[in-house]
């Protein structure tokens, strides 16, 4: 790396030099007209993914060009739910879900990637992340809270996984949800399109999962809004070229019996998390910050706080619900809103 960034500078004066030798009459770089100065468009898209919104902006010079992208990107939304829905019984999760146990199951690029991320962040987090509580997670939906605890009833370790073949095999059968990581590989996969299409400044959210390209023309960044568990902004950070994710309770819980349900489920009680809490995590993909975001949620906040410092791309801040924020070593002071 350090050879070529020295060599690079050398490439155009030499090309330069080149060409002079080659050409016959010197022409005066005052007599070239410059380059009219592109103007830039802020295009915004939306349409309902997921069980959620899905917002892309981007900034470009053609219209029709941008919607056509617009349309490409929303179509890949349509193709990974396909791949990643457990409410739709013919989606490749559903269909992985019902194959026999004990036997290894080839399985799409897509689908091997965000699982083999799962485990490997459930790994790290001694299972705080585990995307086999499919059964509690439906049951949550419906409402259906009173279900006794089963701890050690499933977890990830009962999922084997052959990288080289590319195969899932089921060691007991298991209803996964891949609710707490599959959006941000979502929100990665429209970001890369949208850079293939030779986009530069660009976000992306889906949910709680935000990807950001270069800030836009003439800004120092995107300026995203931090939320506490009570929905108020108490900050707002200036980010590009990065990606977040917020868990917490502020939108999907249901109350019970004097007690605040959450969607969020502890793996090891396998029951609703009660206390209110907004986890805000940053990192180099949405994949990555989405399911952090889940498993330091789940996590006791000092516990959560140590294994993140451990993590070389990832940043996170800790706001209970009328108490002091917290956070890891490097994370970005908010500004006041």
């Amino acid at each position: 790396m350090k050879l070529a960034s020295l060599t690079k500078p050398l490439v155009l004066p030499l090309l330069l030099m080149f060409c002079q030798c080659k050409s016959e009459k010197q022409v005066d770089p005052a007599t070239v007209p410059a380059e009219p100065e592109v103007e830039y468009k802020k295009y915004s898209f939306t349409e309902p993914h997921l069980g959620t919104m899905v917002h892309i902006v981007f900034y470009n010079d053609e219209e029709d060009f941008a919607l056509e992208l617009s349309q490409k990107c929303f179509q890949r939304v349509v193709d990974c739910n396909a791949i990643f829905s457990d409410y739709r019984d013919d989606s490749e999760l559903s269909k992985l879900c019902q194959k026999p146990i004990n036997e290894s199951h080839k399985v799409s690029k897509e689908l091997f990637t965000v699982i083999a991320k799962a485990v490997n962040i459930s790994a790290k987090t001694n299972g705080a992340f585990d995307i086999t509580l499919g059964e509690q997670t439906q049951a949550w939906r419906k409402q259906a809270s009173r279900q006794s605890p089963q701890p050690g009833s499933t977890n990830y370790q009962h999922l084997k996984l052959d990288p080289k073949q590319q195969t899932i095999t089921l060691l007991r059968p298991l209803k996964i949800d891949l609710g707490g990581i599959a959006k941000g590989y979502i929100a990665d996969q429209i970001m890369g399109i949208l850079k293939d299409a030779g986009i530069k400044s660009a976000g992306v959210i889906i949910g709680g999962e935000t990807v950001l390209a270069a800030a836009p023309p003439g800004k120092k960044g995107w300026r995203i809004g931090i939320e506490n568990p009570g929905r108020e902004i108490i900050g707002t950070l200036t980010l590009a070229n990065t990606a977040l994710s917020t868990s917490g309770d502020s939108y999907q819980y249901f109350e019970q019996d004097g007690e605040r349900k959450s969607h969020l489920i502890d793996p090891t009680t396998k029951q609703s998390k009660i206390n209110r809490l907004n986890v805000t995590t940053i990192a180099s993909t949405a994949m990555q910050a989405d399911a952090w975001a889940t498993a330091l949620r789940v996590l006791p906040t000092e516990q959560a706080i140590t294994i993140a410092n451990k993590e070389p791309t990832l940043e996170a801040l800790f706001i209970p619900y009328k108490q002091n924020t917290s956070s890891t070593n490097n994370f970005p002071t908010p500004q006041l809103p």
